[in-house]
């Protein structure tokens, strides 16, 4: 493998990106690109940035989220890795995922593709902030990339990233900022998020210049999701997945950490198949690969089913009614109401249980106040009664899946809504009638349980999230308790669960 480093890639503002390249040892060869830009520090050894995460091959040229050079220029590809504008030692003003951003990334695609060294055919590749940023890239559409690889990215900067259900992702964003950003700054001209974010609760301008115009975005698209990533990830794959204009896209949905399945062998050889495809012209490597791959979860374990589409194209829709505690496919026999905070369970199931798919809440309820925030969890219960958690993003417990929705931003898009996803516009806040029953359509995001016999399905609405560590939606300034709420049950505010329910 050869090395260089600190290159100076010139974009149209005049002021370069810096960037490393990796090539195969083949010195008169050309050869495909792997690229990605990141503030986090083009040459920072990953064991410096994340101990935490041992499984991964922590040689020396190992850059966390980003591919493995070593083992990519063994297979024939150059890997080139980015400094994001602001950070590192790419000069200038930080304005993170900014149209100048993409801008600058465009850029670093279409000097790579000129490069002697290069096929003159780029990928972008990557996890999270690397698989944001080809999303961006694709939507600004540059001739030379041949592909993107997004691996629990996201590509609604409001929804998936900052203000889910109108939330603000507090907790996140400070670790985030605080582990990732601050480090790698080079000086204090830019935006610091954890200043502005907060001063705009509602999806305004500032967050329309940060999101993905999927209708743009046509190259091939490999898109990987994680049913653990509650928060920031999932629901970006899902959705760019299936709003993407491409008419070549695959999408595979795992469990595990937020990083190891990236570098896993099944991964891999995926990821070689789809960019062997479309960066080396071998249109035999896709062959055989279904277009949707999932994980099917039975607890911690899991089997891989292939398929056609997302949701399911066997999917039954069913409306689990919330009762006095309870779960049932019927609903109550009278209306009647419990405080907020509540928890339903259904009877144990006598037979296996598949639910794989979107889930929405239609939560009617009532309060003495003008907003609150809702916290619905949907937890899988063993049939000893505890909780069978799911793979979080660092390998700890977390519920199988979870939504978020601030009364005020309970307003729907008619036109984008779907009866298992409500689409919110969060273009303005509606204050809550004291005492008048109000439907709240909860989006709950997407995820895969098999109950077996004897075990349960638990909702529980909770006053917040601040167990769930770096997830939680906590700014003091900016949360709303629901103190005074009661959730109407039957009757004609009836509240339902509407679940995904797989035939056997």
């Amino acid at each position: 493998m050869r090395i260089e480093r600190d290159i100076e890639v010139p974009t149209r503002t005049g002021s370069p990106i810096l960037a490393d390249v990796f090539l195969p040892e083949d010195t008169g060869g050309a050869f495909p690109v792997l690229a990605s830009i990141s503030p986090y520090g083009k040459g920072v050894h990953w064991p410096d940035r994340y101990p935490l995460y041992e499984l991964v091959p922590h040689h020396e040229h190992m850059v966390w989220e980003t591919p493995d050079p070593e083992w990519w220029t063994a297979r024939g590809y150059a890997v080139l890795r980015a400094d994001t504008r602001g950070t590192g030692k790419s000069p200038g003003r930080m304005d993170l995922m900014s149209p100048g951003d993409s801008e600058d990334f465009y850029d670093v695609v279409e000097w790579a593709a000129e490069q002697p060294w290069s096929t003159g055919k780029v990928a972008s590749s990557g996890i999270s902030w690397l698989a944001m940023m080809g999303w961006r890239v694709a939507e600004l559409q540059p001739p030379h990339l041949a592909a993107i690889v997004a691996w629990e990215g996201a590509t609604d900067f409001y929804r998936d990233f900052v203000y889910q259900g109108g939330l603000y992702a507090h907790g996140f964003v400070e670790f985030w900022w605080d582990r990732q950003i601050t480090p790698q700054r080079n000086s204090d001209d830019g935006d610091d998020w954890r200043e502005v974010l907060p001063r705009h609760p509602v999806l305004d301008d500032y967050h329309r210049a940060h999101m993905v115009d999927l209708d743009r975005v046509t190259v091939p698209v490999l898109s990987a999701g994680n049913w653990g990533a509650l928060h920031v990830h999932l629901r970006g794959n899902l959705e760019g997945w299936a709003r993407a204009a491409s008419p070549d896209k695959w999408l595979v949905v795992h469990t595990g950490t937020h990083i190891d399945p990236y570098y896993a062998d099944w991964a891999l050889d995926l990821q070689l198949r789809f960019l062997d495809r479309f960066l080396k012209d071998q249109p035999d490597r896709m062959d055989g690969v279904a277009p949707v791959r999932l994980a099917i979860r039975h607890g911690r374990e899991v089997e891989w089913r292939d398929t056609t589409d997302f949701p399911l194209p066997q999917t039954q829709w069913r409306e689990l009614h919330l009762g006095d505690g309870v779960l049932d496919w019927n609903p109550p026999a009278d209306a009647a109401t419990v405080p907020y905070p509540a928890s339903f369970d259904t009877a144990p199931v006598s037979e296996p249980l598949e639910l794989t798919g979107p889930v929405a809440l239609c939560l009617w309820l009532s309060a003495e106040q003008d907003d609150l925030d809702v916290f619905a969890r949907v937890q899988h219960i063993g049939a000893d009664g505890e909780p069978i958690p799911a793979v979080g993003p660092q390998g700890g417990p977390v519920p199988m899946t979870m939504g978020w929705l601030r009364a005020s931003h309970r307003e729907t898009d008619p036109e984008r809504s779907l009866p298992h996803r409500p689409w919110h516009s969060h273009a303005r806040e509606i204050p809550l009638v004291h005492g008048e029953p109000t439907l709240l359509e909860v989006e709950i995001w997407p995820t895969s349980i098999t109950l077996a016999p004897g075990e349960r399905l638990r909702l529980e609405l909770v006053a917040g999230d601040s167990d769930l560590g770096f997830m939680t939606h906590d700014h003091p300034g900016l949360r709303r308790p629901a103190t005074t709420a009661v959730v109407h049950l039957g009757g004609d505010h009836a509240s339902h669960l509407l679940v995904p329910v797989i035939p056997r």
